[in-house]
């Protein structure tokens, strides 16, 4: 299967330069969004997403779906946005983001890590743009315990997990937290 997103999500506060785009990002967008995905389904459901793409419980996982939660005795509608969407947020994107950041924040050399001096410019730690984007990517991705009523990739997984024809029943979540720029 190809990858659901690709270079354009990477806008606005995760922004790439297309240089770099163009360079290794294939690469990771490959890794990470199949090791967000198994976090988010579990290994078992991975293999049956990337099996079986176009039935309709991975299609509304992907392209998004309304869906009615009762919350505080009303009938409360829900957008979930899908893991892909015209506005070019994804739960993806924030995480590979990170991970391509943390791993170009610093060049090995074959004397350790490095920082190149730039011309004209002056090197920044990354530290906070990747706290955001982290925190981005669990505001999307979800956790336990959250507000039903937040269009969390949880909250539209759990609600559907016992459906007897589009569920998720054998659904392994794996929870993440926030960080913050102290590594608390």
């Amino acid at each position: 299967m190809a990858s659901l997103i690709g270079n354009t999500y990477f806008i606005r506060e995760i922004n790439i330069p297309d240089n770099a785009l163009s360079s290794d990002m294939a690469e990771f967008i490959t890794q990470y969004e199949k090791q967000a995905l198994i976090m988010l389904l579990g290994y078992e459901l991975y293999k049956d997403f990337i099996a079986n793409p176009g039935d309709a419980r991975w299609s509304r996982l992907i392209s998004g779906h309304e869906y009615d939660v009762s919350y505080q005795g009303l009938t409360t509608p829900i957008k979930w946005n899908g893991l892909t969407n015209t506005d070019l947020v994804s739960l993806l994107a924030y995480y590979i983001y990170y991970w391509y950041m943390n791993f170009h924040a610093t060049d090995t050399t074959s004397v350790g890590e490095s920082v190149i001096e730039k011309e004209n410019a002056m090197g920044v730690n990354p530290t906070q743009k990747m706290v955001a984007a982290w925190n981005n990517f669990v505001d999307l991705y979800g956790k336990v315990g959250d507000a039903i009523i937040n269009p969390t990739a949880y909250n539209f997984l759990y609600n559907f997990k016992d459906d007897a024809v589009n569920g998720y029943a054998n659904w392994i979540f794996t929870p993440v937290d926030k960080i913050n720029i102290f590594s608390l």
